[in-house]
């Protein structure tokens, strides 16, 4: 991606970035990088390079994405913080790093382990009045050195640490094409044979930060056979789903959050909605959908064991 795709940016702002905004309707005065993403989106707009070969039988999506044979490859992002979005510029995590843009994913505090090779240093320059030129390689909305995290492939995943301890991930969740969920839960997330804990609350607990976490056991039959399913689905285009669904935003169904520890001390951040719907947190816009009776397990699991959504 070159600079100029990098700097463009877009006046309309559709229905799905207004979901992923959800935290400008109901603002929360605590947990400001749990909404970096979110907020995020807003000024890392989707736009119209598609990655991935068109074939004859695809379709292509207003968003920009390209449903084909192959799977549904998702667009590179256009960078680009408009005056509009001034306010909440202080609350967006994201950088530049070899063409591609990371943004903020999760914030883990016994990751140290992770922390691989030293990168280089964000500039922390760009912000709603950077010019064009300041699209470049280093260039972002934080600040401070950025490393590889051990196991992950740099090209999906990248880090920085904190003098705390603190490790924040950052995901290159674009310019990639994805057909089965295995390929982002196994191939890039490694969640199969890494699992040291399972915990889920639900959506009103996570929105207004009550920590309402309730454990599973993780070696449950219903457990396997979610994830299982999760990696054998193929993904879809949550717009697609929405307006099957009659529904406004995507997230209008969501009911719980679901959580994978790892042995390496992260955890896997999945979205549970309605009707079988699965989205991974750092990926908005597709999902995979879970067949009825495994899905209906883990939820009965859920109502059984605590933690009813409201």
């Amino acid at each position: 991606m070159n600079r100029e795709d990098l700097y463009q940016s877009i006046n309309k702002i559709d229905d799905d970035i207004l979901e992923r905004s959800e935290t400008s309707v109901k603002k929360k005065s605590t947990a400001w990088r749990k909404w970096g993403a979110m907020a995020a989106c807003l000024c890392l707009v989707i736009g119209g390079i598609v990655w991935g070969t068109k074939t004859l039988s695809h379709k292509e999506e207003p968003s920009g994405y390209v449903v084909s044979e192959k799977g549904i490859s998702i667009p590179a992002l256009e960078v680009s913080l408009a005056k509009e979005t001034a306010a909440m510029s202080d609350m967006i995590g994201f950088f530049i790093y070899e063409g591609r843009c990371y943004v903020y994913y999760e914030n883990f505090s016994e990751a140290e382990d992770v922390v691989g090779e030293y990168l280089g240093t964000v500039t922390g320059m760009i912000d709603e009045w950077t010019p064009e030129e300041g699209y470049v390689d280093f260039a972002g909305s934080i600040r401070g050195d950025f490393y590889s995290v051990k196991g992950y492939d740099p090209k999906f995943m990248l880090c920085t640490k904190e003098a705390n301890g603190i490790v924040t991930m950052y995901i290159c969740n674009n310019g990639i094409t994805l057909k089965y969920g295995k390929e982002l839960y196994e191939d890039r997330l490694h969640l199969s044979g890494n699992i040291t804990g399972v915990q889920y609350e639900s959506r009103e607990s996570w929105f207004y930060s009550k920590g309402e976490l309730y454990e599973l056991d993780k070696e449950e039959a219903y457990i396997r056979e979610f994830i299982e399913k999760l990696d054998a689905e193929e993904f879809l285009l949550c717009q697609d789903i929405a307006e099957q669904e009659g529904l406004q935003h995507m997230v209008d169904s969501e009911v719980y959050h679901l959580y994978f520890y790892k042995k390496d001390g992260t955890k896997i951040h999945l979205r549970l909605h309605e009707n079988g719907y699965v989205r991974f947190q750092g990926f908005w816009d597709v999902c995979v959908k879970i067949p009825e009776e495994c899905y209906d397990k883990l939820i009965d699991a859920f109502m059984q064991n605590g933690g009813a959504f409201e």
